[in-house]
């Protein structure tokens, strides 16, 4: 009874955890064991061409880059807090999803020898200056 109470509190808060993400983002906080137990994880899941597949396995870098955009939405609007994101490798993604924070890509181009800036404008943008 104790094993059933455990796996139903487990499911519960996967459940209330999930709901607060876009349904292409799941989490899988416990695992079933052979023995019927309950395992602590926490791995995220993405819904790649209709099944979940982990974050850390699977996934090609343009999904988990906008996985993890939208992750960082949630927790920002959970925490009312926007920070800037650096997106590292963002040449690798032809559409990255918008946050609300500002976000710094850093891009590998081959043309460029020395570091060059550019400033898109935006929605509450003070000021254009490129180096």
């Amino acid at each position: 009874m104790t094993e059933e109470f455990i796996r139903a509190k487990a499911n519960l808060a996967e459940e209330n955890i999930n709901s607060h993400f876009p349904s292409n983002i799941r989490f899988r906080l416990f695992d079933v064991q052979i023995n019927g137990g309950v395992n602590d994880c926490c791995e995220a899941l993405v819904n790649s061409n209709g099944s979940y597949v982990p974050y850390g396995g699977g996934l090609n870098n343009a999904a988990r880059i906008n996985a993890g955009l939208a992750i960082i939405n949630v927790l920002a609007d959970y925490y009312k807090f926007n920070a800037p994101i650096f997106i590292d490798n963002a040449e690798a993604v032809t559409n990255l999803i918008e946050t609300r924070g500002q976000q710094i890509r850093l891009v590998v181009s081959e043309p460029d020898k020395e570091l060059r800036v550019e400033v898109e404008a935006g929605e509450g943008q003070l000021f254009r200056e490129a180096m």
